[in-house]
Protein backbone atom coordinates (compact mmCIF):
# COMPACT_ATOMS: atom_id res chain seq x y z
CA UNK A 1 0.00 0.00 0.00
CA UNK A 2 1.31 3.29 -0.87
CA UNK A 3 0.53 6.04 1.64
CA UNK A 4 -1.25 9.22 1.07
CA UNK A 5 0.31 12.39 0.25
CA UNK A 6 -0.86 15.58 2.60
CA UNK A 7 -2.03 16.94 -0.69
CA UNK A 8 -3.54 14.22 -1.27
CA UNK A 9 -5.36 13.96 1.72
CA UNK A 10 -6.33 17.24 1.82
CA UNK A 11 -8.03 16.75 -1.49
CA UNK A 12 -9.86 13.93 -0.39
CA UNK A 13 -11.19 15.97 2.69
CA UNK A 14 -11.98 18.52 0.69
CA UNK A 15 -14.30 16.68 -1.76
CA UNK A 16 -16.02 15.04 1.34
CA UNK A 17 -16.23 18.34 2.83
CA UNK A 18 -18.44 19.81 -0.52
CA UNK A 19 -20.10 16.75 -1.01
CA UNK A 20 -21.08 17.51 2.96
CA UNK A 21 -22.28 21.12 2.05
CA UNK A 22 -24.51 20.01 -0.97
CA UNK A 23 -26.09 17.46 1.22
CA UNK A 24 -26.86 19.94 3.87
CA UNK A 25 -27.92 22.79 1.35
CA UNK A 26 -30.58 20.48 -0.19
CA UNK A 27 -32.03 19.15 3.15
CA UNK A 28 -32.36 23.41 4.03
CA UNK A 29 -34.03 23.71 1.05
CA UNK A 30 -36.61 20.71 1.43
CA UNK A 31 -36.35 22.25 5.18
CA UNK A 32 -37.59 25.26 3.95
CA UNK A 33 -40.38 23.96 1.23
CA UNK A 34 -41.88 21.29 4.14
CA UNK A 35 -42.26 24.73 6.68
CA UNK A 36 -43.37 26.94 3.53
CA UNK A 37 -46.07 24.75 3.21
CA UNK A 38 -47.23 24.72 6.74
CA UNK A 39 -50.72 25.32 8.23
CA UNK A 40 -50.51 27.78 11.53
CA UNK A 41 -51.04 24.87 13.72
CA UNK A 42 -48.44 22.73 12.32
CA UNK A 43 -46.12 25.44 12.71
CA UNK A 44 -47.51 26.18 16.46
CA UNK A 45 -46.92 22.19 17.14
CA UNK A 46 -43.34 22.58 16.20
CA UNK A 47 -43.16 25.27 18.15
CA UNK A 48 -44.11 24.22 21.50
CA UNK A 49 -42.74 20.72 20.79
CA UNK A 50 -39.25 21.96 20.39
CA UNK A 51 -37.96 21.71 23.66
CA UNK A 52 -34.94 24.37 22.51
CA UNK A 53 -37.26 26.91 22.26
CA UNK A 54 -37.78 29.23 25.02
CA UNK A 55 -40.06 28.33 27.59
CA UNK A 56 -42.29 31.21 27.14
CA UNK A 57 -42.39 30.77 23.32
CA UNK A 58 -43.67 27.12 24.16
CA UNK A 59 -46.61 28.16 25.98
CA UNK A 60 -47.78 30.95 24.03
CA UNK A 61 -47.76 28.27 21.16
CA UNK A 62 -49.41 25.47 23.08
CA UNK A 63 -52.00 28.45 23.80
CA UNK A 64 -52.55 29.49 20.54
CA UNK A 65 -53.11 25.70 19.48
CA UNK A 66 -55.06 24.69 22.31
CA UNK A 67 -58.92 26.35 20.35
CA UNK A 68 -57.72 23.42 17.41
CA UNK A 69 -56.70 20.50 19.32
CA UNK A 70 -59.60 20.73 22.11
CA UNK A 71 -63.08 21.76 20.34
CA UNK A 72 -65.24 23.88 22.35
CA UNK A 73 -68.06 22.71 23.43
CA UNK A 74 -71.00 24.75 21.48
CA UNK A 75 -74.80 24.76 21.57
CA UNK A 76 -76.12 22.95 18.34
CA UNK A 77 -78.88 23.61 16.71
CA UNK A 78 -82.30 21.37 17.40
CA UNK A 79 -82.95 18.92 15.27
CA UNK A 80 -86.77 19.04 15.68
CA UNK A 81 -88.32 22.50 15.60
CA UNK A 82 -90.23 21.75 18.51
CA UNK A 83 -93.15 24.43 19.45
CA UNK A 84 -95.25 24.61 22.58
CA UNK A 85 -98.74 24.50 23.04
CA UNK A 86 -100.31 26.71 24.77
CA UNK A 87 -101.48 25.33 28.29
CA UNK A 88 -105.29 25.38 28.61
CA UNK A 89 -106.70 25.14 32.39
CA UNK A 90 -107.89 21.71 33.32
CA UNK A 91 -111.62 23.28 33.72
CA UNK A 92 -111.67 25.12 30.95
CA UNK A 93 -111.64 21.75 28.71
CA UNK A 94 -113.56 20.04 30.79
CA UNK A 95 -116.29 22.61 30.17
CA UNK A 96 -115.71 22.27 26.30
CA UNK A 97 -115.77 18.91 26.40
CA UNK A 98 -119.02 18.61 28.48
CA UNK A 99 -120.57 21.68 26.07
CA UNK A 100 -119.44 19.11 23.21
CA UNK A 101 -121.29 16.14 25.11
CA UNK A 102 -124.20 18.13 25.18
CA UNK A 103 -124.53 19.37 21.96
CA UNK A 104 -124.11 15.47 20.43
CA UNK A 105 -127.12 14.20 22.97
CA UNK A 106 -129.37 12.57 21.11
CA UNK A 107 -128.26 13.61 17.60
CA UNK A 108 -127.49 10.17 15.16
CA UNK A 109 -124.16 9.86 15.32
CA UNK A 110 -120.95 7.70 14.26
CA UNK A 111 -117.85 6.80 15.95
CA UNK A 112 -114.95 6.10 13.67
CA UNK A 113 -111.34 6.02 14.44
CA UNK A 114 -111.24 9.32 13.04
CA UNK A 115 -113.46 10.60 15.27
CA UNK A 116 -117.19 11.33 15.95
CA UNK A 117 -119.40 12.40 13.08
CA UNK A 118 -122.74 13.63 12.73
CA UNK A 119 -124.97 12.00 10.31
CA UNK A 120 -127.94 14.12 10.51
CA UNK A 121 -129.25 17.19 12.03
CA UNK A 122 -132.77 15.43 13.06
CA UNK A 123 -134.38 15.70 16.47
CA UNK A 124 -134.29 12.74 18.40
CA UNK A 125 -136.93 9.98 17.97
CA UNK A 126 -139.29 9.26 20.48
CA UNK A 127 -138.54 6.29 22.53
CA UNK A 128 -134.70 6.49 21.26
CA UNK A 129 -133.06 8.44 24.05
CA UNK A 130 -135.48 11.19 23.59
CA UNK A 131 -137.78 13.29 26.43
CA UNK A 132 -139.85 10.60 27.83
CA UNK A 133 -143.18 11.79 26.24
CA UNK A 134 -143.30 9.70 23.28
CA UNK A 135 -142.65 6.59 24.67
Amino acid sequence: MTEETAEQKLKRHEDALVACMAEIEKLRAENASLKANATAHQTLKEIYGNPAEPTSNRIRAATAALGVETPSLKPQPSVLDLVGEEIEPLAVVVERQRKRCDALQGRNIEVTDSGVRVLDNLLPMPGNGGDGQGE
